[in-house]
């Protein structure tokens, strides 16, 4: 079936697969945020051992990210609505966790005397940095004690990325609207060949961290499917080969980056499966469950010091669920639709 056939919300279930993904981030850090055990391996790690569950949840975020965005952006061609449709999207919950972060959970159980606590600036360092997207994981004697010390939500660093991909991809679409497919693809297509690189010349700036270097690579390939949703099928047949891919080079210094590949194509394809459409979530609280997961590990650690992992990665889920329902109807919703009744005001078409 085509890419753009799968494009239809009624034909693929990606809330499903955003929810599995930000739960597996939360599996991801249970050994890192509760300290490792003998019975409990990462899952993805047990099965590939160049990976893990962290990591790959974000690199197949970002690239369902690029997808579902850039079709959105080339489908309406309104780059206002775009920008406030993405500000609304991802700003108000985030702020919501920063702030109630900092105003609540941190002065409950930081060392400091509420009074004093307050009084520290760098507790309104913590909102005003990360509101800006530059990442500050410290709140004043928060979490100084848990295995995995200081950082209050160490998740938040990949929203900048995220932000940064939006610019990029709506400058992209501001140059080169009127082209043709064909300088998108360029584009797109070199942004991806340079994860294959081991010299960076265009995101040279990331560094060498490969949880962050593959993240332009990823995003980039969700907005080449888009670019090309008319013309590129994905099948069974197509993820026998992205999978053979992988294998052949499963042993290369290249394995993550096909790992990746591999993956994003299969959850494409599966997401758009009539019996994984058999369960379709009426909400969409991936976001929420992304944003409070370490926090809520944070926190479980704090009272209840190191337990079985297992446990610690589930009673974390549980947790951040139910937190992500909460923030979904009173913060991510009207916030949503702020942004749509803010639409006709918009409506500019390039």
């Amino acid at each position: 079936m085509k890419i753009s056939y799968i494009l239809n919300k009624d034909h693929n279930n990606l809330n499903l697969i955003r929810l599995i993904l930000a739960s597996m981030v939360i599996v991801g850090h249970s050994a890192i945020l509760n300290g490792g055990s003998n019975y409990w391996v990462d899952p993805i790690t047990y099965f590939f051992s160049f990976a893990a569950s962290g990591p790959w949840a974000v690199n197949l975020f970002f690239f369902i990210s690029g997808l579902v965005v850039t079709n959105s952006l080339i489908n309406n061609r309104k780059p206002l609505q775009f920008v406030v449709a993405r500000l609304f999207r991802i700003m108000p919950a985030f702020a919501f966790v920063v702030i109630l972060s900092a105003c609540l959970i941190g002065p409950i159980v930081s060392r400091f005397p509420i009074n004093q606590y307050f009084n520290i600036s760098t507790t309104y360092t913590y909102i005003t940095e990360n509101l800006l997207f530059q990442v500050y994981y410290n709140l004043p004697g928060v979490f100084e004690n848990n295995f995995y010390k200081n950082a209050v939500n160490g998740s938040l660093w990949t929203l900048a990325y995220e932000m940064s991909c939006y610019v990029i991809l709506l400058a992209v679409f501001l140059i080169v609207r009127n082209k043709g497919k064909v300088f998108y693809n360029v584009i797109l297509g070199l942004i991806i060949l340079e994860g294959f690189s081991p010299y960076k010349f265009i995101f040279n700036w990331l560094g060498t961290n490969p949880e962050i270097n593959l993240l332009p690579a990823a995003f980039a390939l969700g907005s080449l499917l888009a670019i090309n949703a008319d013309e590129i099928k994905i099948d069974r047949f197509s993820v026998l080969g992205v999978m053979l891919i992988y294998y052949f080079f499963r042993t290369s210094g290249y394995a993550n980056l096909f790992f990746n590949i591999a993956s994003s194509i299969t959850i494409l394809y599966i997401s758009s499966n009539k019996y994984f459409n058999f369960y379709r979530p009426k909400y969409d609280v991936s976001f929420g469950v992304y944003l409070w997961g370490f926090i809520v590990q944070q926190t479980l650690y704090h009272y209840t010091g190191k337990i079985y992992v297992g446990w610690h990665c589930v009673l974390s889920i549980v947790i951040s669920f139910v937190l992500a329902y909460i923030t979904h109807f009173l913060i991510e919703k009207p916030g949503i639709n702020l942004g749509k009744k803010l639409a006709p005001f918009t409506n500019t078409v390039l």
